[in-house]
């Protein structure tokens, strides 16, 4: 981070009890790994961004369709057809220079995230698909990353905030166990573009929260956009997971 983190530009967070100058330091020297630029990554990213995190990594494999543009907010008619790394890092670079910003433009793979996760204080995946998150959890179990899950499809909206660093919590895979990687995407089953904001807000709360020394509850938290409502479940451990065991980690 280049500037000092009590600058006017954070002002409105020294006040708060729960953030304050301490805390403010701590958001302007954590580093987080965001996985997807969709409508979720785009909403979490400016606010991570505008907050002052010191170091965010951007990683994204995909590039720029009309169809994104009413929910992914960081991008615009000129930008499609561009790498959203690209496009999104140039946009966050302009509402925050003094953030240092990385871009991967590649899919997420365990090789790559074993590659990257070492030194992250935290990971939000925004990915749309079921594999991708059991290799964020696998690979943060591994390295003892906490990890911030958000999702979102139609009206509905999922975020899970996971503390592999911390003994005797619930993994993803306690949660979500054996579902298929067919699960419902938001081209396939459509999503209302104000849920995939406001869930994607919610990661940055979570991630921003959690790097300046809040703690966050625990549990999948549900967002149900038809009936403007959350509500929160308590996970528990499974014991048979086999990713608590250790075992089968490829898989």
């Amino acid at each position: 981070m280049k500037t000092d983190n009590s600058t006017a530009r954070y002002a409105s967070h020294m006040p708060l009890d729960a953030i304050g100058a301490a805390g403010q330091e701590c958001i302007g020297a954590a580093h987080v790994m965001l996985i997807g630029l969709g409508g979720l990554g785009c909403a979490a990213a400016q606010y991570l961004v505008s907050s002052g995190i010191g170091r965010l990594t951007l990683c994204d494999f995909d590039t720029i369709a009309e169809s994104n543009l009413a929910r992914q907010i960081l991008f615009h008619a000129e930008d499609l057809g561009e790498p959203k790394v690209k496009a999104g890092g140039r946009a966050l670079h302009a509402l925050n220079p003094d953030v240092e910003l990385e871009t991967l433009s590649l899919r997420m793979s365990d090789e790559s995230m074993r590659e990257h996760f070492p030194g992250c204080d935290l990971v939000i995946d925004a990915s749309d698909n079921y594999g991708t998150r059991l290799a964020v959890n696998r690979n943060c179990r591994a390295l003892g990353i906490p990890w911030v899950m958000a999702s979102c499809v139609r009206l509905e909206g999922q975020l899970m905030m996971l503390r592999p660093d911390l003994d005797g919590q619930a993994c993803y895979r306690c949660a979500y166990g054996q579902a298929p990687d067919t699960l419902e995407d938001c081209p396939g089953a459509g999503i209302f573009a104000p849920v995939a904001g406001i869930v994607g807000a919610a990661a940055a709360h979570f991630a921003l929260s959690h790097v300046a020394g809040l703690e966050m509850p625990a549990g999948l938290h549900l967002f149900d956009g038809r009936h403007w409502a959350w509500r929160s479940l308590g996970i528990p451990r499974d014991p048979d997971c086999r990713e608590c065991a250790g075992k089968d980690l490829t898989r």
